[in-house]
């Protein structure tokens, strides 16, 4: 041992003391000495074993890192007290072998290398420590140009020649430091994995500004970023590259709304990818390409004729601009990162399926291996909902359709109610057909929804009566009867179908699919009759080509307001609670001062938050290349030369001075109106979009500033999320598949009996489950506390707060106000007229005391985002609930695979938590609407002189009389509902978890039945990838 010191010595007889009794229980390993490091050798087949040992059993006081995995070249190592030798693996049995290598930590060693990439080339490298500044960030560089002169310099350490020949600085990011230079020069393989993305091109929404970010600074979802405080380029510029951790608590950094384009290693590749979006901003960016501008011919079938690109709805780009293809990159990989681990799990399968024992234990464990398997190919998550509403003539079809990139998939510009019809619009994933599902209404709903429009005696059509007959049988058909349409030929033709409930139109044929569907979904003024809207209750679109748009997300186009429809206002009133965003589509030049959109989001707040799933609020100003210059100038008192856009034409820069000023004024207002509670719970964002400017290029405006990329970059960045989390939920669901595969032998360890580990699991089980339980009682007795409350402000204030929200309603003249009330008693109690930009609720309105007492508690009971988590969610405590037992080695398979199960469990029981919420929250008003109902009958009868005034009293009188005990009801209602919640998550839990204890133990034997070491590994990888 000639060199060596007394100490080093020591450390190194430490270190294979330490690694002999961490591994005593391999039947098959080796050491390796070297200078202060030892290295262990075992077969590929113990690498969970070891995995586990290395995870959860060794002492913090040493470094160990895997240096070699399978049939990698062999590596050159310095042995204790010998010259360099190599060691090729040939004492060893498998030549697929595992290395473990334990140092010390660099407290205790010399450091004299470095591991760092060269950010502006991209290189890995080692270099000695000597030539780092003082913050590891930037090392000098030789000025050398051979190989070898330059590998003998960094091998030697020389020392940096500074002064007038001093050696170049170069900006680095530095990922180890270690006493050799052999040891990570023969395996830069291992490094590599751990650059994997550092930096991030995004575009700041706000500021349109396009930057390069670190990666540590992204959220979850990639659509905001932190921002430090520094004013100065150069110390923003610093820790950007630099990678600095942003500040949170009390001085925390702010957090800016972004558009994600790409991860990448170094900041210069960042860089690069910021360029290059940058010179593609004059059109949209698409997830295959850019689309391309076309005035007549239809841009799908341009799309799906064309032999180079595949992508619906492909435009033409400009002969100055460059073709994106990181999309299509991205897509690539995202595919190949589903398709890789479901190849395994099927080459897992086909290996099971072919055991043949009769062992009745692997009989079981063989059935319920493929039953899980099978199991997990079936995806019952429900997809993403983005409703898109407004009043008709807003441009939300117009809209839909450009996002899409078919100007003319979806009618637009007609009159009347013709976008009353719920739109919803969705990927076809199977084929390349357009396929539109029309569901119908029923023979008995036809006649419900006259009986309830006729108001009028003697049998005489209402407006709205009139409007629907006229789009089905033409203009003449105004002046009968209804008896006499009855008994017309065409009306038991039309309603024949209705027996059907559902039509189907499908073609290949974007143009001739839009010519067959129009019909359902038009009202035609100007040639009535044929318009089947009437009888529709909603259609469902499925566009094929379109899977980096929709293939987790639905668009709904909502039908305009005052629709005066039962069938559709209950629809309606569903579809929104399911809405995870919605965009409020308004008129630019009426979206600050009209009413409707201010008055939709005000109703639908309490169904958009505490009642229902939505996390953003999106303001789409559409039609904003409508434009008269002269009258906008003198609308804001302006010169053309005071408004900035050089070398742009007036209307160009009028349009872009509006959009900027819309956008400003509108994001102040959203703050104006908005309660504190929603202020917290919704992300708000302004968009100033024209969707004709998008495909017609002779109106001088980029596709960039129609803002239409930027919704589709909405929706392909939540698309990206959402198949990440289903590729890493299907991976981590196969590891724990796998792990219950890998057979552990206990029998060895006499303290290690199948008995012992039921028992604890199950202890830990039923105390955990009483913490659980615990926890959702306490949640249970705040709600009651503030149900209590609320039913006391009801019952006191109920009679007035009806009485002021009728004054608040009611004309001055009193004109045809009776109608309207009569209106809202034959619907149950809401009803929304054509001319109101909001319903008339009274419903709402007596439920709206409760609601007040429990909205702000509720909100954090039960938070539809994971970021919005608190210690009083129903979530948190659900998430917080584990069995796993601090275990051994020998029981790592057992762990995994009830983590992963528990895992699954506890977020499918988190996805019911927030479809439960809504019925809960629904509860109140509920309970009211059937409570009332007497009384909404009662006064509907009610005709004749003064009948406002008596169907006024008969709901005043039914309120009254009803008022303590309605709202004692609603109470008991949602506190039984909140506890038969509870109970099933219990209940769930403490089944699911008993099953998946039973099935891990019974894999308790002395034989193994399926090594999966491999396919482990190889999930473990694709994990870290996702």
């Amino acid at each position: 041992m000639s060199g060596l010191s007394f100490d080093s010595v020591l450390v190194t007889l430490a270190l294979k003391c330490y690694a002999s009794q961490l591994f005593q229980g391999l039947e098959k390993h080796m050491f390796y000495i070297f200078k202060l490091s030892v290295i262990v050798c075992f077969p590929p087949e113990d690498q969970v074993k070891v995995h586990a040992i290395v995870t959860y059993s060794t002492d913090e006081k040493y470094d160990i890192v895997m240096i070699r995995r399978g049939n990698s070249e062999p590596f050159h190592l310095t042995s204790v007290g010998s010259e360099p030798e190599v060691w090729d693996g040939e004492e060893s049995d498998e030549s697929d072998d595992i290395l473990y290598c334990f140092t010390l930590p660099p407290a205790t060693r010399k450091i004299m290398y470095a591991v760092v990439t060269l950010q502006e080339s991209n290189e890995l490298t080692v270099i000695p420590t000597n030539w780092l500044n003082e913050h590891k960030t930037q090392c000098y560089w030789p000025p050398f140009k051979t190989p070898e002169k330059c590998l003998d310099v960094i091998k030697n350490k020389l020392e940096p020649a500074k002064g007038i020949h001093s050696w170049e600085l170069l900006n680095i990011v530095c990922h180890w430091e270690h006493d050799t230079y052999k040891l990570f020069k023969e395996i830069p393989e291992v490094v590599s994995e751990q650059v994997e993305r550092m930096y991030a091109a995004v575009t700041l929404q706000e500021s349109k500004e396009l930057t390069v970010i670190p990666t540590n600074w992204l959220n979850e979802n990639k659509t905001q970023c932190h921002w430090p405080p520094f004013k100065t380029p150069e110390k923003c510029l610093d820790v950007i590259k630099n990678r600095l951790e942003p500040a949170r608590g009390i001085n925390a950094w702010k957090q800016l709304h972004m558009v994600f384009h790409g991860e990448y290693a170094a900041y210069k590749q960042a860089k690069e990818k910021c360029e290059a979006v940058g010179e593609q901003m004059e059109w949209p960016s698409t997830s295959l390409g850019c689309f391309e501008k076309q005035k007549t011919i239809n841009p799908i079938h341009t799309a799906l004729t064309s032999q180079s690109t595949q992508t619906f709805g492909v435009k033409r780009k400009r002969d100055d601009e460059s073709t994106d293809i990181s999309w299509q990159s991205l897509l690539i990989t995202d595919m190949d990162e589903k398709k890789k681990p479901k190849q395994i799990m099927d080459e897992i399968n086909v290996k099971v399926q072919a055991i043949q024992d009769t062992d009745p234990t692997i009989t079981i464990i063989k059935t319920h291996i493929l039953d899980a398997i099978s199991k997990m190919n079936e995806d019952t998550r429900k997809k993403e909902t983005i409703g898109i509403f407004g009043r008709t003539g807003e441009g939300k079809s117009s809209l839909l359709n450009a996002v899409l990139g078919d100007q003319f998939l979806l009618p637009s510009g007609g009159c009347g109610a013709c976008t009353a019809v719920i739109t919803q619009v969705e990927a076809n994933l199977n084929d390349s057909n357009y396929i539109a599902e029309i569901d119908l209404i029923s023979k008995e709903e036809w006649d419900e929804e006259f009986a309830l429009s006729n108001e009028v005696e003697e049998n005489q059509l209402t407006e709205m009566t009139k409007e629907r007959i006229t789009a089905l049988f033409g203009a003449e058909a105004e002046e009968k009867s209804l008896e006499e349409l009855k008994r017309d030929d065409r009306y038991k033709e039309i309603f024949n179908d209705l027996s059907t409930g559902k039509k189907i139109i499908s073609s290949s044929d974007p143009s001739a699919f839009a010519s067959n569907v129009v019909c359902y979904l038009e009202n035609s003024v100007a040639n009535p009759g044929g318009c089947y809207w009437p009888l529709v209750k909603s259609v469902t679109i499925k566009i094929p080509n379109c899977r980096e748009l929709l293939e987790h997300i639905v668009l709904i186009d909502l039908p305009g307001t005052g629709d005066c429809n039962k069938i559709r206002d209950d629809l309606w009133k569903t579809k929104i609670r399911e809405c995870s965003a919605v965009w409020i589509v308004s008129d630019i030049k009426r979206a600050i001062t009209d009413r409707d959109p201010w008055g939709i989001l005000d109703h639908c707040i309490e169904d958009l938050g505490p009642g229902g799933e939505c996390k953003h609020i999106n303001f789409i100003c559409t039609k904003t290349d409508d434009m008269k210059p002269a009258e906008y100038l003198r609308s804001v008192r302006l010169t053309e030369a005071q408004i900035s856009g050089q070398g742009l034409d007036v209307k160009t820069k009028c349009i872009l001075h509006r959009n900027d000023l819309a956008q400003k004024t509108i994001k102040l207002k959203l703050q104006s109106t908005k309660s504190e509670e929603s202020k917290e719970r919704f992300i708000t964002d302004v968009f100033t979009v024209s969707s004709t400017a998008f495909f017609d290029q002779e109106l001088h405006l980029k596709n960039v500033e129609t803002e239409i990329p930027k919704l589709r970059d909405i929706l392909i960045n939540r698309n990206k999320t959402i198949n990440q989390k289903l590729t890493g939920d299907y991976i981590n669901e196969a590891k724990g598949i796998l792990s219950l595969l890998q057979s552990v032998q206990l029998d060895k360890d006499k303290n290690m009996t199948k008995a012992r580990i039921l028992k604890d699991l199950q202890t830990d089980l039923e105390k955990n489950l009483k913490l659980l339980d615990d926890h959702f009682e306490g949640l249970y007795e705040k709600l009651k506390k503030c149900l209590l409350k609320g039913v006391e402000e009801s019952v006191r204030s109920c009679v007035k707060t009806t009485q002021d929200m009728l004054s608040s309603v009611r004309p001055k003249c009193n004109r045809g106000f009776h109608r309207i009330f009569r209106a809202m008693c034959c619907r149950g109690g809401f009803y929304w007229p054509r001319n109101w930009n909001a319903p008339l609720d009274l419903n709402k309105c007596l439920s709206k005391h409760m609601y007040d007492s429990i909205n702000k508690e509720f909100v954090l009971m039960f938070p539809v985002d994971d970021i919005d988590k608190t210690e009083k969610s129903m979530q948190d405590k659900l998430d917080k609930f584990s069995i796993i037992l601090p275990t051994t080695p020998m029981l790592y398979p057992i762990h995994i695979f009830i983590q992963t199960q528990e895992n699954k469990l506890k977020a499918s029981l988190s996805r019911v938590i927030v479809e439960k919420k809504k019925e809960i929250y629904l509860t109140i008003y509920a309970v009211i609407e059937w409570k009332m109902a007497p009384g909404y009958k009662k006064a509907s009868e009610v005709k004749g002189e003064g009948s406002m005034q008596r169907m006024e009293k008969a709901i005043m009188e039914t309120i009254d009389e009803l008022k303590v005990q309605m709202f004692n009801e609603a109470k008991v209602e949602m506190l039984e509902m909140f506890n038969n919640l509870k109970l099933h998550i219990m209940k769930t839990l403490e089944s699911e978890l008993k099953t998946s204890v039973n099935h891990s133990l019974s894999q308790i034997c002395k034989f193994n039945l399926l090594d999966v070491s491999r396919e482990i590994q190889e999930l473990e990888k694709l994990s870290a990838a996702v």
